[in-house]
């Protein structure tokens, strides 16, 4: 669906501008330690936004621009979000924010609701704002791993990659797919797709070609 289905009111503004907007306008309010996410924004590293209406709260997924986030990438800082701004403005009160991090990247957005709002008059209340560490570091040697993958599909969101184990195999969500279904990466087998049947179906597959 396009966005200006979604939100008719923004009259071309891209979906891409508008989360940066909405994101330099909350972590301005921020501590100067949180400057260098404005930056990266400022850089134009969100190169496409994909939402997800279904999960709840309702997120937005940011897909870097890799010659923006190549440069801004710290392997060594984790992943984590920030959570309890307040979103008011003319017309909508108290809309809850929460801003996801991976990496040392901004990585996406979620809401208390998937109504249209402007960002005109944007108050934000970061009063109650916390920060929370949601996944655990993973190996260099998978990072190592990734980096080659990343160059070949960039669209991978690093804020969705987390370790499975399945039956003693560690395996690395990359994406999902259908009905909960995902492929990912296993350091001895390479990509796999994950099937959630009555059991656990683990198959190989060449390459992620098809999924993008």
């Amino acid at each position: 669906m396009k966005i200006s289905r979604i939100f008719k009111w923004l009259k071309g503004l891209s979906r891409e501008d508008w989360a940066k907007n909405l994101c330099l306008k909350v972590l301005e309010k921020m501590p100067n330690d949180y400057l260098v996410y404005t930056e990266e924004l400022k850089s134009g590293i969100i190169g496409h936004v994909l939402t997800d209406f279904r999960s709840i709260p309702y997120r937005y997924n940011f897909f870097f621009n890799t010659s923006v986030s190549d440069r801004f990438e710290k392997r060594s800082e984790p992943y984590f979000y920030l959570n309890g701004f307040i979103l008011s403005n003319a017309y909508e009160k108290n809309i809850d924010l929460s801003i996801y991090f991976a990496r040392g990247l901004i990585a996406g957005i979620s809401f208390s609701t998937k109504e249209k709002f402007n960002l005109t008059d944007l108050q934000v209340d970061i009063n109650n704002v916390k920060k929370t560490l949601i996944v655990e570091q993973l190996s260099q040697s998978f990072w190592d791993e990734f980096r080659k993958i990343h160059n070949k599909y960039p669209a991978i969101n690093i804020s969705e990659i987390y370790e499975v184990n399945l039956d003693g195999r560690c395996i690395y969500h990359l994406l999902d797919i259908d009905d909960g279904d995902f492929v990912g990466y296993e350091m001895s087998n390479g990509f796999v797709r994950v099937s959630h049947d009555d059991l656990e179906t683990i198959s190989n597959i060449p390459n992620l070609d098809e999924y993008f």
